[in-house]
C-alpha cells in the first residue's frame, strides 16, 4: 500500500465498495482506496492507479445514470482488488479481473457502451492548434499540439549555446486533423 492514507471515498459510494470487497476476500478494500471526481477527464470514464489505491471518475458521471456511475466505479475499484490480491504483473484486464467485475454483477468490458455516455460534456470539434518551436540561431525547426518549453536545440547546445527554441502558435490547419 501506499505510505499516504488514501483520503476517502464519497459517503454515498462507499457501501458499494464495501459490499464488493466483502465478496472478493477484501473486507477492508474500502480502507485503502480514494476515490475523486475530476472535471479535467474528458477522454475516459475513470481511471485507476491500484498499487495507491487511487481511483479518479469523470464528474460528469455524477450527472448521470447511477448503473453507469457503479460500472465504472467497480471497473476501477476492481484494478485495486487484483493488484491486492495478485500484486504487480497482473494482466491489467486479465481473468482475474473478470471474475471481480462479474462477481460483483456487472459485464467485465473495457469500453462503456456508446449511449450510456450521452452524458458526457461536449468537446471541441475544430482542429487543434500547433506551435512551431523555431532555434533563433540556426532555424531548426519542431512542431508540436502543444508549447514544449523543455526542447532544446541540439546543435546550440552542442556548440555550447543556450539552445532555448522561440515557440510561435500557429493557425489551426484543418487539414491536419481530418
Amino acid at each position: 500500500m501506499s505510505a499516504h492514507p488514501p483520503t476517502a471515498i464519497p459517503p454515498d459510494l462507499e457501501p458499494l465498495v464495501r459490499q464488493w470487497g466483502r465478496r472478493w476476500g477484501l473486507p477492508d478494500l474500502a480502507d485503502h482506496l480514494s476515490v475523486r471526481f475530476s472535471d479535467r477527464m474528458t477522454r475516459s470514464l475513470g481511471r485507476c492507479r491500484p498499487a495507491s489505491g487511487r481511483v479518479r471518475l469523470a464528474a460528469h458521471l455524477q450527472d448521470g445514470p447511477a448503473a453507469l456511475l457503479e460500472e465504472v466505479l467497480c471497473h476501477e475499484v476492481a484494478h485495486v482488488a487484483v493488484h491486492q490480491l495478485q500484486g504487480r504483473g497482473s494482466p491489467p484486464h486479465g481473468p482475474i479481473w473478470r471474475e471481480l467485475v462479474e462477481a460483483a454483477g456487472y459485464p467485465a468490458r473495457m469500453r462503456a457502451p456508446a449511449t450510456s455516455t450521452a452524458t458526457a460534456p461536449s468537446r471541441p470539434t475544430g482542429p487543434r492548434p500547433r506551435y512551431v518551436h523555431r532555434c533563433p540561431v540556426c532555424h531548426t525547426e519542431r512542431m508540436a499540439r502543444r508549447p514544449v518549453p523543455e526542447w532544446r536545440c541540439a546543435e546550440c547546445l552542442a556548440a555550447g549555446l543556450d539552445g532555448r527554441l522561440e515557440i510561435t502558435r500557429l493557425a489551426p490547419d484543418p487539414a491536419a486533423d481530418a
